[in-house]
């Protein structure tokens, strides 16, 4: 694997040969490949200029549970009369099927593919994502296919990919920068502050805890994932300027139309963050707490805490929807927003694609085939190494651009599942 020029023919082969052992796929072959043919055909196909993106449950109706609850199950809505599985279907139903939230459920019927109705999932299953503290749930291991863009298929079991067709290749894995080392350790720094400060506030106490970093890392990571996701959702794109404060020339490199004050307000992130360190560590009497304890607990107290966060990411988003950046320091401190980064900087002659998580394999690319955000991003990080941007398309796409042994380098951020 890979493999150029890749069709759902390939893609079904792929499924089959990988798919998890002790799990049923229950899909003749012939089928398989059917619907893997029908999703690509649906996925070149418009609604109203709309681009049609889906989820395919292939399964009966009668294995899916009962219950519909939020956690337990789907809610199952069945036609009367099932549909043919044609890709002009898929394109009728998308709208009235969201992504997001619900599934086209399908089956075989004599043989054939017939569509018999509606899943409704809600979204949960989109944690990992969205970020969050929340259980994904898993109601069935029937095989599902999403389909996200024109040729961009995937099939998944239990929420785990099985092998996707993304730019003509097949692919076992999408690119998660927040699974990188890289890029928490671009942070380090103030996740040792952070720990250090809560240290001496528990050394005030007759047992003090210790925060482990998976805690300090991922309640950022949750904040980061929510703000991108809003931003997609806007459908009017934006830039994220990570800046190092220490690096005085940082802040001179870009212009901050709308600064804000220094103040607590602005830095409530660190004052957020402190809350649930010691919120968790006032639950345990262990030595040490992380990213689990946080995660498990459902407490009133904690949920207050987590949806404080993700308002902030609101706000985040929010000040990304006129032109320029947002500016941020590694704290997540909110320094300005409208910024432009100074055109006097000097563009890099080449950038490169990062083809794995740490961007040990790269791709060299021209900079002329991007747009002014991509560009100004190339242009930051190129001038100052120590930052990082994060770039939002109108069209949904996310990029993250850092300096890497003095490349300029940007990962193409897989946004769902």
């Amino acid at each position: 694997m890979p493999r150029s020029h890749a069709y759902p023919p390939d893609l079904a082969r792929y499924v089959e040969a990988n798919w998890p052992p002790g799990v049923p796929l229950t899909l003749p072959s012939e089928l398989l490949e059917e619907a893997l043919g029908v999703a690509f055909q649906a996925s070149l196909t418009f609604e109203e200029t709309r681009p049609t993106r889906f989820r395919l449950l292939l399964t009966s109706p009668a294995e899916l549970p009962e219950v519909g609850a939020p956690k337990e199950g789907v809610l199952r809505l069945q036609l009367s009369e099932a549909r043919p599985l044609n890709a002009d279907e898929l394109r009728r139903l998308a709208p009235a099927v969201p992504f997001e939230t619900a599934l086209i459920g399908a089956h075989a019927e004599q043989g054939k593919l017939r569509i018999w109705g509606v899943a409704h999932s809600g979204p949960a299953w989109l944690a990992p994502t969205w970020g969050g503290r929340s259980v994904v749930p898993n109601w069935t291991y029937a095989p599902i296919i999403h389909v996200t863009a024109p040729g961009h298929l995937a099939v998944r079991c239990a929420g785990n990919l099985i092998g996707a067709i993304e730019r003509g290749l097949v692919v076992d894995a999408t690119l998660d920068v927040f699974d990188s080392e890289w890029l928490p350790a671009m942070f380090e720094r103030e996740r040792e502050d952070v720990r250090a400060t809560h240290a001496a506030l528990q050394a005030r106490g007759p047992s003090p805890t210790a925060v482990e970093h998976s805690l300090v890392g991922k309640v950022g990571q949750q904040m980061l994932r929510r703000a991108i996701q809003l931003v997609r959702g806007a459908h009017h794109g934006g830039l994220i300027l990570v800046v190092d404060t220490e690096s005085g020339r940082a802040v001179t490199s870009l212009r901050m139309k709308y600064r804000f004050d220094q103040d607590e307000p602005s830095h409530r992130y660190r004052t957020l963050l402190l809350q649930i360190l010691n919120a968790v560590a006032e639950t345990t009497s262990k030595a040490s707490v992380g990213w689990a304890d946080f995660a498990t607990n459902e407490s009133a107290h904690f949920a207050a805490l987590e949806q404080e966060v993700f308002e902030l990411s609101r706000v985040l988003a929010n000040l990304t929807a006129i032109d320029g950046a947002l500016v941020l320091d590694k704290r997540f401190g909110i320094l300005a927003f409208g910024a432009e980064v100074s055109a006097e900087l000097p563009t890099p002659e080449r950038v490169y694609r990062a083809l794995d998580a740490e961007g040990r394999v790269r791709q060299p690319e021209a900079v002329e085939n991007v747009g002014t955000r991509h560009r100004a991003a190339y242009r930051f990080v190129n001038d100052h190494p120590r930052g990082l941007a994060v770039v939002v398309s109108q069209d949904g796409g996310v990029s993250f651009v850092a300096n890497r042994d003095a490349q300029v380098v940007f990962w193409e951020q897989s946004v769902s599942p």
